[in-house]
């Protein structure tokens, strides 16, 4: 099976948060299960850009990739050498699986796509969740009118990564072509030694470390995060927070200054590397995340994967959190979330538990194998439709 993932932004263009990690984690556990996969993809990568790839391509970590130049305007992801090359190669594809949406790539490889007639699969990567539809709302409104819902509706599956983003795309008319499937973590086999990302910031062995990581962007609310955290210090003067991610639309000098009063408690370290991330895991003591929306949130299955605690606001999907006791999913409200943190903070113990019980469950529910091996299940019903058709 030969399949061709599309996306505006991919590895190692993380600057973008969760979703080119997770397309490369699928696309590397797809391949191990004996896919032919092929990624296209623009330069992206911020506010700069990667080289364009050679015309026979590259790849990234074992995966084929074709960065493709991005031109105006650069921040809807142009690029019609992509679109150009879609155009003369997709009938070599068996099945498209196109991530995310609002940008050209997506709309000028849907369009490619369908003129084509070849099969293929929209992932759109929470970009449908309340949060994200309310961010530049009366533009998404017209643009999903005018473009996006039409490539929803030929695309053969549409696939969530939580049952609340399976849920939305059932409100807007999908539910029959949609699956639910949770994006995976990829764990150290050798995990880091316990203590050297404390070291490094010169964090105490035995201060509460509570973590924040992903972007940093209005729907992540840190301003809850400020005023929660604000409440903990005063109580625990010896807690620290980390706040680790990149600096997304010039979101960081509005929000520093929330964090002012206590700046001294708190690190920003910018993007991590992956070995950076996991040893800043290894040493927390609880990660947070409150968010407006997320479609899935990768930041609480990694915390879960190093035995963190989380707490994470009921506007994100994650009622398993209570289900199985392994943190706090809690109101969207400062108060709650401090509360939730200091539980956590002043109970070592039930901390602990918390941590083992979401170590199992990631390891059960979260592996690139078994996601890979039923996300193939998925691409072979699409392709057997195809066949009686």
């Amino acid at each position: 099976m030969r399949v061709l993932h599309i996306v505006a932004y991919f590895a190692p263009a993380f600057v973008y948060g969760g979703p080119p990690r997770t397309v490369l984690g699928l696309c590397r556990a797809l391949q191990k299960a004996g896919v032919d996969v092929e990624v296209f993809t623009t330069t992206a990568n911020g506010s700069s850009d990667f080289p364009p790839s050679p015309k026979a391509g590259q790849t990234f970590e074992g995966i084929p990739v074709h960065y493709f130049p991005r031109r105006f305007p650069k921040r809807f992801f142009r690029a019609p050498d992509l679109a150009a090359a879609l155009t003369t190669s997709v009938r070599q594809y068996d099945l498209i699986h196109v991530h995310g949406l609002w940008n050209f790539t997506v709309w000028s490889a849907v369009q490619a796509v369908r003129k084509a007639s070849v099969p293929y699969i929209v992932s759109p990567r929470g970009m449908l969740d309340s949060g994200s539809l309310a961010h530049q709302k009366w533009r998404k409104i017209v643009g999903y009118h005018l473009i996006e819902r039409s490539g929803l509706k030929s695309a053969a599956r549409l696939h969530a990564t939580s049952d609340y983003e399976m849920r939305r795309l059932a409100t807007l008319g999908f539910a029959d072509k949609t699956f639910e499937l949770p994006n995976g973590v990829d764990v150290p086999s050798d995990p880091p030694a316990r203590g050297c990302f404390r070291r490094k910031i010169n964090v105490e062995q035995s201060a509460p470390l509570v973590t924040y990581l992903g972007r940093i962007h209005p729907t992540k609310r840190l301003n809850l995060l400020a005023a929660a955290f604000q409440r903990l210090h005063a109580n625990c003067p010896a807690a620290r927070l980390v706040i680790a991610g990149p600096d997304d639309e010039q979101s960081l000098h509005k929000l520093r200054p929330l964090f002012q009063p206590f700046a001294a408690a708190v690190t920003w370290t910018g993007e991590l590397t992956p070995e950076e991330k996991w040893a800043l895991l290894h040493d927390s003591t609880v990660l947070v995340m409150c968010s407006d929306s997320e479609s899935f949130g990768v930041a609480v299955v990694e915390a879960m994967a190093a035995k963190v605690p989380v707490v994470v606001t009921r506007t994100c999907p994650w009622q398993v959190i209570e289900e199985v006791q392994c943190g706090l999913w809690v109101e969207q409200d400062a108060a709650a979330i401090s509360e939730a943190l200091s539980r956590i903070v002043y109970n070592p113990s039930e901390a602990a538990e918390m941590g083992l019980r979401g170590f199992a469950l990631a390891k059960a529910q979260y592996s690139w194998s078994s996601i890979a091996a039923a996300m193939l299940n998925h691409y072979g019903e699409v392709l057997a439709e195809c066949r009686v058709v």
